[in-house]
């Protein structure tokens, strides 16, 4: 629930109680409200900017910041997140600590750390963000962490960049100041670690990735953070499946790609599988050579390039690289022609284009998200994904 730690009687002005009050019951009962509210919810959340800022309600006014770029994220709308960034950047410098003292006993230094930890999910796949910038923000991150608390956030971020980047050097590092500043932990155990969960298939430890994901599955985790399980959509079977193949497709792990596509994803019933699938679920339904839901695909497919102004480079580039594989296999599967309107992509007097042409146009997409972030990331080893995903599916 937004604002669950905030008490409405306290606060002074009539407007923004009313518009916390009304934020808590849009958002009361689960994580599906945020989707499902999300309009309603930003549009709430930057008066309450406007606001609580005028009002000079700071301990609020970065909550608010923080919220409304949790939502961002959950929408992938990583745009508005980078330019509220520096917002973030310019007001926090003028009256986070400043004002501290002002709001005892309240999670107002936290939030500090909480608003780099959404600032981090734009950044570190975003082409905009070049090595110099990225590299100064994750300095900036880690000296906020290390002021004002909840630092495991920042080095599980540190091992996710490390991970992207394929830098076992630096993801061993960062791995280990995580452990160290494991205790603290206040947040959902499962997301935390995951990153950490997911290191082990860098480093060739498949099986340990295996036994950690089972224990999350199965809650075998500290007492003290069970709470998080009521909460947590990642640490469904079905989510954690598809977390590890991710992960193996984009490290280039093809042995343990197949042992969890065989072992785990396979066994579960198709309905889960096809349920609010995302492009690899789609992908993955296709490489079991099932294409009963191609319209529906090709619906996506066709969203997904209206969109993809609205998404991170690297979203960008695994989504064409996945359709890419996906129309490759529809080809193959004996369908040499499909019944849609791709932009600049010409169809036939039936209004059909190739299968494969379809194929080449999401390649053609892949390569320059792919390229245009390796440019600005010299550490990014784009071929080396799109190998890796031939690899896995074709």
């Amino acid at each position: 629930m937004i604002y669950g730690s905030i008490k409405p009687i306290k606060i002074e002005s009539d407007e923004i109680r009313k518009l916390v009050s009304k934020t808590r019951d849009l958002t009361r009962g689960g994580y599906d409200l945020y989707d499902q509210n999300y309009n309603v919810l930003v549009s709430i959340l930057k008066r309450l900017l406007r606001l609580t800022k005028q009002e000079k309600e700071w301990h609020l006014y970065f909550y608010t910041l923080y919220e409304l770029m949790y939502l961002y994220t959950r929408n992938n709308n990583y745009a508005e997140i980078v330019k509220y960034a520096e917002l973030y950047y310019k007001d926090s410098a003028l009256y986070m600590d400043r004002e501290l003292s002002n709001y005892p006993n309240t999670d107002m230094a936290s939030i500090n750390v909480w608003v780099y930890d959404m600032i981090f999910e734009a950044y570190y796949q975003y082409y905009q963000i070049d090595d110099a910038k990225m590299e100064m923000f994750m300095k900036r991150y880690e000296e906020a962490a290390l002021k004002y608390g909840n630092t495991y956030k920042y080095y599980a971020d540190e091992i996710s960049l490390s991970i992207l980047y394929l830098d076992i050097d630096r993801m061993e590092r960062a791995v280990r100041n995580f452990l160290f500043y494991e205790k603290e932990m206040k947040s959902c155990y499962v997301c935390r670690h995951l990153p950490y969960l997911r290191h082990f298939l860098l480093i060739g430890q498949g099986r340990r990735a295996e036994e950690l994901m089972l224990d999350y599955i199965h809650k075998n985790i500290p007492k003290k953070h069970l709470w998080c399980y009521k909460y947590c959509q990642n640490a469904e079977p079905d989510s954690m499946y598809l977390d590890m193949i991710a992960t193996c497709v984009n490290s280039g792990n093809v042995e343990m790609f197949q042992y969890f596509y065989k072992k785990y994803w396979m066994e579960l019933p198709q309905e889960i599988r096809l349920e609010d699938a995302s492009t690899l679920q789609r992908l993955l339904i296709a490489y079991d050579g099932c294409f009963d839901q191609l319209d529906k695909d090709i619906e996506q497919a066709v969203e997904d390039i209206s969109e993809e102004n609205n998404d991170t480079t690297v979203n960008n580039m695994n989504v064409f690289l996945e359709w890419w594989c996906y129309f490759i296999l529809l080809e193959r599967s004996g369908v040499p022609k499909v019944c849609a309107q791709f932009p600049n992509l010409e169809t036939d007097a039936q209004g059909q284009v190739s299968t494969m042409a379809v194929s080449d146009y999401m390649q053609a997409k892949a390569d320059f998200y792919g390229e245009k972030f390796a440019k600005v990331r010299s550490r990014f080893d784009y071929e080396f994904t799109k190998e890796s995903y031939r690899k896995c599916f074709l």
